[in-house]
């Protein structure tokens, strides 16, 4: 479980962004396929019909709810909300063409890309189709289906806090086919219903990407959250720098600082610092995501472990019954070493001693990772009404 949460540390990095940050000042690389995070991951996922934002912006979320009629106060395109005001008897277009109760009936669930823009942040797409029902005072009915495309850029920066925040330089809505379709009792001249909601419905919309932001914000803000290790201690990583955006990958680079309950921030030893050089990632195939820790990153985790005493363990003959299992006996003993048989009566339960000798050590060859952990072994003899006495260490 321990272990659990700190390859949870990398991967949750890794997932947020491809990444270089430090374990102290231990350097830790992660790369993610941008186009993956794009289309499929972690981004796409979230934006998705099924995501989190595809239930806030759905016919039964924030946009049904605050640009439909059936919405707080009918809406802001409701009976009294904004689009009333603007659109309905006593508005704009009340007043040229004699329209009453225009209000959106039907919101389709956005369609939500997102792409990242080197050197600047990125990119979000979101279009919908929207439909407007109204009528007249002699009693003609309207029914306009409008395409709206948004697209707005975002700018990545930090607040004074030092967290990531996506901000919005530009944002620009589009409309596409406007669809009327008016009874016999309504004379509607086309241009200028197509020009009013023009100029009204863009106003209203691109507020709805500050929704689409607000969600993806507050993923961003976990980048600079205290990761909880238990006993541990705690994990605290700030930015370094702002991310770098390119082409094919993000670069986020991050000081980590493993913090001890009782004893304060760990440092790491100089002599380690000095053989950590820059990690160099092979070429990896399109859609393929990678992580690269150096061993003394390892290194340092298994040093903390084994500060607590994860490594030790007492092995007696209970904790290890079921089929198969060797009983722990002299008899076993033994047979192994007759040479104890002068100091060693046959048929009294042994124990083990597992305990970690010293620092552990990791390499890394050929793309696998080796941890050798030096442990003695005291091996044990229960005699009747005595303590265990050590027989020998391995």
């Amino acid at each position: 479980p321990k272990m659990s949460k700190f390859w949870a540390f990398f991967l949750l990095c890794g997932l947020l962004s491809p990444s270089q940050g430090h374990f102290g000042k231990i350097p830790v690389v992660s790369k993610v396929d941008k186009d993956a995070l794009e289309n499929d991951g972690l981004v796409g996922g979230l934006l998705g019909g099924d995501g989190l934002v595809g239930g806030l912006l759905g016919g039964d979320g924030l946009v049904g709810g605050l640009l439909g009629g059936n919405g707080a106060g009918g809406g802001l395109l409701g009976r009294d909300g904004l689009g009333g005001g603007l659109l309905g008897k006593k508005g704009l277009l009340g007043a040229v063409q004699g329209l009453t109760g225009l209000k959106i009936v039907n919101i389709t669930l956005p369609k939500i890309t997102l792409r990242f823009l080197p050197g600047i942040g990125l990119e979000l797409k979101l279009y919908t189709q929207l439909t407007i029902d109204g009528g007249s005072a002699a009693g003609g009915l309207l029914r306009v289906q409008v395409e709206a495309n948004i697209v707005a850029r975002a700018r990545l920066a930090q607040d004074a806090s030092g967290a990531l925040k996506l901000l919005i330089e530009d944002c620009r809505t589009l409309l596409g086919d406007i669809t009327i379709r008016a009874g016999p009792k309504l004379p509607v001249l086309d241009q200028a219903l197509k020009g009013i909601l023009g100029g009204v419905l863009p106003k209203l919309l691109c507020p709805v990407v500050d929704t689409v932001l607000g969600v993806v914000n507050s993923l961003l803000g976990t980048v600079t959250a205290v990761l909880p290790l238990g006993a541990l201690g705690n994990l605290q990583y700030t930015l370094g720098s702002l991310p770098i955006i390119g082409d094919k990958s993000i670069q986020l680079d991050l000081n980590v600082n493993q913090v001890d309950q009782e004893v304060g921030q760990v440092d790491q030893e100089v002599g380690q610092v000095a053989q950590v050089g820059s990690i160099v990632l092979p070429p990896a195939a399109s859609g393929v995501s990678q992580l690269g820790i150096p061993s003394s990153a390892l290194s340092a985790v298994l040093r903390l472990l084994r500060s607590t005493g994860a490594f030790n363990a007492d092995i007696s003959s209970g904790s290890i019954q079921g089929a198969g299992s060797i009983p722990l006996s002299t008899s076993v003993l033994l047979s192994l070493m007759p040479q104890l048989a002068a100091a060693v009566p046959p048929s009294l339960p042994l124990a083990l001693q597992v305990r970690s000798a010293s620092i552990p050590i990791v390499s890394l060859r050929n793309g696998r990772a080796t941890a050798r952990l030096p442990a003695s072994i005291t091996v044990l003899a229960s005699r009747p009404g005595a303590p265990p006495q050590p027989l020998c260490t391995l």
